[in-house]
């Protein structure tokens, strides 16, 4: 064979070669052969990760939201100190019909939730000390309502402590004087309380007696001093009509700062 023939064979070797190649993707069933792909993960762009912060004060882990916080159990969580047991009171003032504000904090800055009267039973559970003096958490004993009012404004001393076994034992007189029930208490040694009870407010009172001589009529005399929620410290005066010898149906005349009135016996 001539080089021409040669070279010429070779030539056509690598043209059936080329077109093999191309021709070797299909076959004859015209089917693609698929090429496999790069996994989509690996063409995706990935997210970018974040670390973890730290809650918002106020907030829950996890959730983000603000959880509702539980009210304290009255006199015994809370802002200051637990009266425990809690204590009976009553509200004053300088004057007798002012409103007396109920505070949501113990402080005169804060919201007003409402307002008492004066001679209004309170029950004290909790206390605190404040720039302004002491403040009390109380609870309303018709109401039911809560909150904080200042100590100024409350007798800490409580409506008419119980009475002595004295008093569970004596004699009584019974009467009505300007608005106000009176009941006085006597034995074998005389007369030695006398019980005010506001018939609006039923805010109770006491004043302990003691003999002081006899009135001008030589009947005997009682005085004493009366301090109502009001505020102050009021003279009281009893007469003994009866001469020293009370009885059932015997009177007594009471004097109340100025006020008077009288008291039939049982």
């Amino acid at each position: 064979m001539t080089k021409s023939k040669v070279w010429m064979a070779v030539a056509l070797c690598s043209v059936v070669v080329a077109l093999t190649a191309v021709t070797c993707g299909q076959r004859n069933d015209n089917t693609t052969v698929g090429v496999p792909s790069i996994p989509a993960e690996q063409t995706e762009e990935q997210p970018v990760v974040v670390a973890p912060t730290q809650p918002a004060p106020g907030t829950s882990p996890g959730t983000g939201t603000t959880p509702t916080p539980s009210p304290p159990e009255p006199g015994v969580g809370g802002t200051g100190q637990a009266v425990n047991p809690p204590q009976a009171a009553q509200l004053i003032a300088s004057q007798p019909g002012s409103q007396i504000n109920l505070r949501s904090q113990p402080t005169s800055s804060s919201d007003s939730k409402g307002y008492g009267l004066v001679g209004d039973p309170v029950m004290l559970l909790r206390s605190t000390k404040a720039s302004d003096g002491t403040w009390y958490f109380v609870k309303f004993d018709q109401s039911g309502a809560e909150g904080w009012i200042r100590g100024d404004f409350i007798n800490t001393e409580g409506r008419a402590t119980s009475l002595s076994q004295r008093a569970d034992d004596s004699n009584t007189c019974e009467g009505v004087m300007e608005g106000m029930a009176v009941t006085a208490f006597y034995d074998a040694n005389g007369f030695h309380l006398v019980r005010f009870v506001n018939l609006e407010t039923k805010n109770t009172f006491d004043a302990t007696l003691s003999r002081q001589g006899s009135s001008n009529d030589g009947q005997p005399l009682y005085q004493g001093s009366a301090s109502p929620p009001a505020g102050g410290n009021y003279p009281v005066a009893l007469t003994d009509l009866s001469g020293g010898n009370p009885r059932s149906g015997s009177q007594v005349s009471l004097d109340y700062t100025g006020i008077e009135g009288s008291a039939t016996c049982d």
